[in-house]
């Protein structure tokens, strides 16, 4: 099966990026019964939503932008990053809190065309919506519940490299988990990869966003009798500001599935003007693509927990795998030969 195609134009004052906001902003009132449940109508409910995502997602990735542009060596960082670090944990996880309270908030409009429960659940679009997000949510609903239910916590990591005159640090996460009393990365979400890149992590968000918006558009199409008046454009896209934060940063993974494996995403900008937006001078950013032909080495690495007063027992992480990601291009996949375990 194909994998499904979004094209995000960057252009000021173009339509807007995801299907579900622009047909919920054409939807008549009428035949909704989202009110008599005490909620918004389903437009403003999806705005909130889509919102709330973004506000977190634009902040992780200028916290990220800034890490990365101070933090290149495992040695001497300096000391004020220790609150920027903490800031992006926080931001991950908002993020991902965020990004499961939207499948609440895609779940009610939907249901809200539904007078009860027995009809909603006759409604074969709906059932369809039904089996699409449980897909699109695994990850989100995997980690949320893991941290939020299992007192699992976002801990970085960060490895050195050195391509050419280029050098830094590759950022990554991984969120805990307990196994026969050793605190390590989380056998549920890391049983096949111990590290996931925080730049991936951005991403993540993001085409969870487009499949879930593509899957209610698919339902929203089976209530034709609702539509009515055009298209309302905002008058600045938030998901689009938001495509642009995570445009701007490296684009690696550490071996997981990069998410750009289940979806095909194209930029589009009526001039040069609007490049400018997404040119962060960072190297491997959309328009600083990775140099493997320069030769590529890693170096040391760096990560830490977070002492309970009991646990004595912690696991020594380290990626298996690194994945450079050009855009247009296949990736490029190399062995981690990271020499040093440094702990901060």
């Amino acid at each position: 099966m194909s994998k499904p195609t979004f094209s995000i134009d960057i252009s000021a004052g173009e339509p807007i990026s995801l299907e579900a906001q622009a047909i919920l902003s054409r939807l008549s009132p009428q035949g909704c019964y989202h009110e008599s449940m005490n909620l918004r109508l389903p437009f403003g409910i999806y705005n909130v939503s889509i919102e709330r995502i973004c506000d977190k997602l634009r902040r992780l990735c200028t916290r990220l932008e800034q890490f990365f542009l101070e933090v290149t060596r495992v040695e001497g960082e300096p000391a004020e990053t220790a609150n920027l670090r903490q800031e992006i944990v926080d931001y991950i996880e908002l993020a991902l809190y965020a990004a499961a309270e939207h499948v609440d908030d895609l779940e009610a409009i939907a249901s809200g065309f539904f007078k009860d429960k027995h009809h909603k659940t006759k409604n074969a679009p709906y059932r369809a919506f039904e089996i699409d997000l449980k897909a699109h949510k695994k990850f989100v609903a995997t980690a949320a519940n893991n941290i939020k239910h299992q007192q699992a916590r976002i801990r970085l990591y960060s490895m050195e490299y050195q391509n050419g005159p280029n050098h830094g640090c590759l950022h990554g996460y991984f969120i805990e988990g307990v196994t026969r009393g050793q605190v390590g990365p989380s056998g549920v979400l890391h049983r096949e990869q111990p590290i996931f890149s925080v730049t991936t992590f951005v991403w993540e968000i993001i085409v969870f966003v487009l499949l879930g918006s593509m899957s209610l558009a698919n339902f929203l199409r089976s209530q034709t009798h609702q539509f009515a008046g055009p298209v309302k454009n905002p008058s600045v896209d938030s998901f689009t500001k938001t495509f642009v934060a995570a445009a701007r940063l490296p684009n690696y993974t550490f071996g997981e599935q990069h998410p750009f494996e289940r979806v095909s995403l194209s930029l589009t900008a009526s001039s040069d003007g609007p490049l400018t937006s997404i040119d962060s001078g960072l190297y491997g950013s959309l328009l600083h693509q990775w140099m493997p032909e320069l030769g590529l080495t890693y170096g040391r690495y760096s990560f830490g927990y977070q002492g309970d007063g009991v646990t004595k027992s912690f696991t020594l992480v380290a990626p298996k795998a690194v994945s450079l990601r050009n855009w247009g291009r296949p990736p490029i996949e190399e062995n981690s030969t990271a020499s040093t375990r440094n702990q901060y």
